[in-house]
């Protein structure tokens, strides 16, 4: 089982939250395991589909999301072939 965490906080908010329930393990390198969801659309367009896959199977932290990030972070990881799940505590979960 690999847990990720989408959430809409600050970068810096989220890798702290993620630190502390474990998502963040002490060896992971916050430059590669945790991003700012803009990363995703640094043109404003999604990345291709084969660079978003490439994303998604590393980062553990995705920071700043909006519902449709959360949407196509989902997306890529069922394309990897994942059983994906969420849960959220708002009505843009």
């Amino acid at each position: 089982i690999r847990v990720v965490m989408i959430t809409g906080d600050y970068l810096k908010t989220a890798i702290a939250i993620a630190r502390n329930v474990n998502i963040l393990q002490p060896q992971d390198d916050e430059a590669t395991a945790a991003v700012d969801c803009a990363s995703l659309r640094p043109d404003g367009d999604y990345l291709p589909d084969q660079a978003m896959d490439a994303l998604t199977a590393s980062v553990r932290v995705f920071a700043r999301a909006k519902p449709e990030d959360k949407l196509a972070i989902v997306k890529s990881l069922q394309r990897q072939g994942a059983v994906t799940a969420m849960t959220g505590d708002g009505v843009n979960d």
